[in-house]
């Protein structure tokens, strides 16, 4: 009986761990250890029309009318590129436009673009993008192959348009820090 006992306990020594640790996995009770404040594509957009500009981009389509989300977005299309410092060379900032949404944008949304590029783009890009997780209302960034790979949804609030200015600052560091590309 006391052999038993022992072997008991040994087994349990080593299953009981693994059968805990299968269980954890299992029901998603573990976050792994995310050090990303964006939100990674599921399926990436690999896009002939971004190009191979050599550059990290931040990616936006510009809304019919542009309302507090959008503004809060120019304001980080702006803000972000002069923050990352030495490395600005290596991202700019892409406003892309639909047809005649320019000319819908009032004076001071024209005003805020000022300094971010600005694309014409057709159609089936708008499409594109409104497949993606987040459509037309996140802010995107592409690698220096075009491929859309991270969004960042859009917030409200000035508080909330900073943490997220922030946040992209600090992925784009950390990108472009162990990126040989670009």
């Amino acid at each position: 009986m006391k052999k038993q006992g022992t072997l008991l306990l040994l087994f349990g020594a080593f299953a009981l761990p693994v059968i805990l640790a299968k269980l954890v996995l299992d029901l998603n009770w573990y976050q792994g250890g995310v050090t990303n404040r964006g939100e990674l594509l599921e399926s990436p957009l690999a896009s002939e029309w971004l190009g191979e500009s050599r550059q990290w981009q931040l990616i936006y389509l510009l809304p019919e009318q542009c309302d507090e989300l959008c503004q809060g977005a120019l304001f980080n299309l702006r803000q972000v590129p002069q923050a990352v410092g030495a490395e600005q060379g290596r991202l700019s900032s892409v406003l892309l436009i639909d047809g005649d949404t320019l000319d819908e944008q009032s004076g001071e949304v024209k005003k805020q673009m000022s300094g971010i590029e600005q694309r014409q783009v057709p159609g089936y890009v708008v499409s594109q993008l409104k497949t993606l997780e987040y459509g037309a209302k996140a802010i995107y960034i592409a690698d220096p192959l075009g491929n859309v790979m991270m969004a960042y949804p859009l917030v409200k609030g000035q508080v909330a348009i900073l943490a997220q200015g922030k946040d992209v600052l600090r992925d784009l560091k950390r990108l472009l820090k162990i990126s040989k590309i670009g």
